[in-house]
């Protein structure tokens, strides 16, 4: 059936492509857990207002009709939908509330919508709590008021989530930051630079930011001044975005630089029709910012990752150099980003995954030597990264630590206070434009290394291909999160050091800009009964299998395209809009479910007489039999399993933890170096040859009864799931076994192994595909 003419789909209708499972796509969107959900906390928020003492009502500086009218022809939701061994990505026409009917609702979305240019959903929530009351409820009884705290608070927050859920994955944002982008550009009076100059990083312009809003909001005939003066950009630029949005008022691109200036703008008369302006003020010592305001902000004034595409990482990252005329500037490290971009991405070579630790082969693009010089400042981040940095470090590195700026004690100790205010304030010097080299040779190495595991339409992510950035990534803790993430690719490149966990954390920082280190599900809770573990893996953590943040999306390879390589869990396919097709956590992730079904003992030949193990099962086409990746209706439908479908019915759910874990740590590669699959035994060793028929014990409803359990004392079992991927996903993930072996390579070696290790004990070999 095809979305397209699905007209009680909700916010799945309208939409241009059809979608292999309706119901489900519908229920991860409006179900209980599901995306969709800012027009029902839209009516929980207005009648907390209400039971509160209040109506939540719009402010005559704000045209309904401008904003409707802006919104309708710009706004266009995406969604993500991987089916047929695809990453698709389709527009959603249903899928935004952005236009309520409510005035005051929809005076609030422009706010929010707005506020989410520059801000992450902390911020705006304390912002909202401040200019909510001010100027957009109308109270019941005037010698009242409305505090937004409690129960309002947490309405108000989860509003807000909601909210940023659609923004993120809605192209408008893209048409509000060009537009903005492009009126700084047409600025007059100043320079690029001295604009830049006024975005402060070491500031928190949160009450600022309130005290604009406050201005905007309260009736023209009411403000103390007629135009409002300011130094923040970042002011400006929320005033300009509330420009778009409706609100009348309008942000001069004309900077006050001179007292002359500063007096003409403050004090012009309005002409008949007119709006209000804000306008930057670059001189020092006249007033701006007068709205006054005693507010002690809470929350970071962090900006909120932009997406852009790879090539544009090095101009957000170093935006504060564009146009210097001391040392280097903006246009210098992005070259020196894009050189170590394209020699680490041709450096790689494979990654591979033992006991779910990854590890990636690497072939250094030049035989020479590194300096010691060289090796020793990188070692400031991983020493392995000199094997895809040297090149780019022969080109912009001296060799010598005499030359002035690149003694290595002094570079280590600026790299400690590089971006703090203390830093900021001190007159630029060669050791920190040598400071900022190095990150940008190291920052461009990593996403050039780990581009080659990402894929933007079914191609490895090329400079054009779109991810998300923090603005303020080198200014935090002294570029810390560069340090980290240079810490994993070189034990990853060293040995197979990195967890699977680490590998999947990495990827979403660096192209999703996925603040990893805050996630909820990053506590312990205690297992439930049917909570899958292995003993023979050591680290029992959850798994995740993909990720949504700032509008992209990542899902792994596995989901994708199903295979038997362990190595499909540490590719992802990056694309940008609202998966539709896999349930998320809180905290946006793809997770795969603990869940796991009772086993039950499979009844077998009393009396097995093989004397020889091979391939014997031939029962399931590849045709008839297929693997789907489903919500865990039965546990918890936030987190996905497989699902055996045999001619369409479904027989049974397997545990994605239980298929990696054993491809992982049962696995047993071939020693012989002449493979076989044809393996003499002793009739006494009591071989049972189990058919995946056998397995496939059906109830009335047509499901399996369970996981099978052949851990039968002194018994040994074989398994045939070689007949397609899919048959060895069921085989691996359904049976319960004490002892399992995975022939992948070789059924000779698998045997020896099984054999060495429990000759006098129960054993099973899955016969993989």
């Amino acid at each position: 059936m095809s979305v397209a003419f699905a007209v009680s789909a909700g916010p799945l209708a309208q939409v241009g492509l059809e979608i292999a499972s309706l119901p489900t796509a519908y229920q991860l969107a409006i179900g209980a857990y599901g995306w969709f959900k800012a027009r029902e906390r839209s009516k929980s928020l207005q009648e907390l207002i209400s039971v509160s003492g209040g109506q939540l009502v719009s402010t005559s500086s704000f045209s309904l009709s401008l904003y409707r009218t802006i919104r309708t022809d710009r706004t266009s939701m995406q969604g993500v939908v991987v089916q047929d061994e695809k990453v698709q990505q389709t527009s959603l026409p249903k899928g935004s509330t952005a236009v309520p009917q409510d005035p005051g609702i929809a005076c609030l979305r422009a706010i929010t919508a707005g506020l989410l240019v520059v801000y992450k959903t902390e911020a705006i929530v304390e912002i909202l709590q401040d200019v909510i009351p001010y100027g957009l409820v109308q109270l019941n009884q005037h010698d009242t008021s409305l505090e937004i705290e409690g129960a309002l608070l947490s309405s108000l927050k989860q509003w807000v989530s909601a909210v940023a859920l659609e923004e993120d994955s809605d192209i408008f944002r893209k048409f509000l930051l060009e537009t903005v982008t492009a009126r700084q550009s047409r600025m007059t009076g100043v320079t690029i630079d001295d604009v830049l100059e006024m975005d402060h990083p070491f500031v928190n312009e949160i009450p600022l930011v309130i005290g604009v809003l406050r201005w905007i909001l309260t009736p023209a005939h009411k403000r103390d001044s007629k135009n409002y003066p300011t130094r923040s950009l970042k002011v400006w630029t929320v005033a300009s975005v509330m420009e778009i949005l409706g609100f009348e008022i309008q942000a001069d691109e004309a900077v006050a630089q001179n007292i002359r200036e500063y007096e003409s703008a403050l004090l012009v008369s309005h002409r008949f029709g007119a709006k209000p302006r804000v306008f930057l003020v670059v001189l020092h010592g006249e007033d701006t910012d007068p709205t006054p305001l005693m507010h002690i902000p809470r929350a970071s004034d962090a900006p909120k990752p932009q997406i852009t595409m790879i090539r544009g990482i090095p101009w957000i990252m170093f935006r504060h150099l564009r146009g210097s005329p001391d040392g280097v500037d903006t246009q210098y490290l992005a070259d020196i980003w894009k050189m170590s971009f394209k020699s680490a991405k041709a450096c790689f070579r494979s990654i591979t995954m033992l006991a779910q630790n990854v590890k990636i082969d690497v072939e250094a693009n030049e035989d020479v030597a590194a300096p010691e010089h060289h090796k020793t400042l990188i070692s400031e981040f991983s020493p392995e990264l000199v094997r895809i940095c040297g090149t780019t470090m022969r080109h912009y590195v001296p060799m010598s630590p005499s030359t002035p700026g690149w003694n290595v004690s002094e570079i280590r100790d600026q790299m400690r206070n590089l971006g703090s205010e203390e830093d900021s304030a001190r007159k630029r010097s060669p050791c920190r434009d040598s400071c900022y080299i190095l990150y940008a040779i190291v920052c461009g190495a990593i996403y050039g290394l780990c581009s080659n595991v990402c894929l933007d339409n079914g191609d490895i992510l090329g400079e054009d291909s779109e991810v998300a950035f923090a603005p303020n990534l080198l200014f935090q803790n002294g570029g810390r999160k560069v340090k980290e993430w240079a810490t994993i690719v070189g034990h990853a490149m060293k040995r197979n050091q990195v967890p699977l966990a680490s590998w999947s954390d990495l990827i979403f920082e660096l192209f999703l800009s996925k603040d990893t280190e805050s996630s909820m599900l990053k506590s312990t809770n205690a297992p439930s009964s049917t909570d899958y573990s292995n003993m023979q893996n050591p680290h029992r953590q959850r798994l995740f299998l993909g990720a949504q943040s700032n509008g992209l999306t990542a899902v792994a390879d596995i989901l994708v395209k199903l295979t038997t390589r362990k190595e499909s869990f540490c590719f992802y396919h990056i694309a940008r809009g609202q998966v539709l097709s896999f349930p998320l956590t809180e905290d946006y992730y793809i997770q795969a479910s603990t869940y796991l079904e009772p086993a039950s003992i499979l009844t077998l030949d009393p009396d097995p007489k093989n004397g020889v193990l091979h391939r014997f099962d031939d029962t399931h086409s590849d045709f008839a039999m297929r693997v789907d990746i489903e919500p865990c209706w039965a546990g918890d439908p936030r987190t996905v399993l497989f699902v055996l479908r045999l001619h369409g019915v479904p027989i049974a759910s397997m545990n994605i933890f239980a298929f990696i874990d054993r491809m992982s740590y049962d696995s047993v590669e071939c020693s012989c170096q002449t493979p076989s699959w044809e393996v003499p035994v002793r009739v006494s060793e009591r071989w049972q040859l189990v058919t995946l028929h056998q397995m496939m014990r059906k109830r009335f409803n047509g499901m399996s009864f369970g996981r099978v359990d052949v851990s039968v004392a002194d018994t040994k079992t074989l398994i045939d799931g070689s007949q397609s991927v899919a048959a060895t996903i069921y085989a691996v993930s359904h049976v319960y076994a004490r002892h399992l072996c995975v022939a992948t390579d070789c059924l000779a070696c698998t045997y020896k192994h099984a054999i060495r290790n429990w000759e006098n004990s129960d054993a099973t070999i899955v016969i993989a595909c």
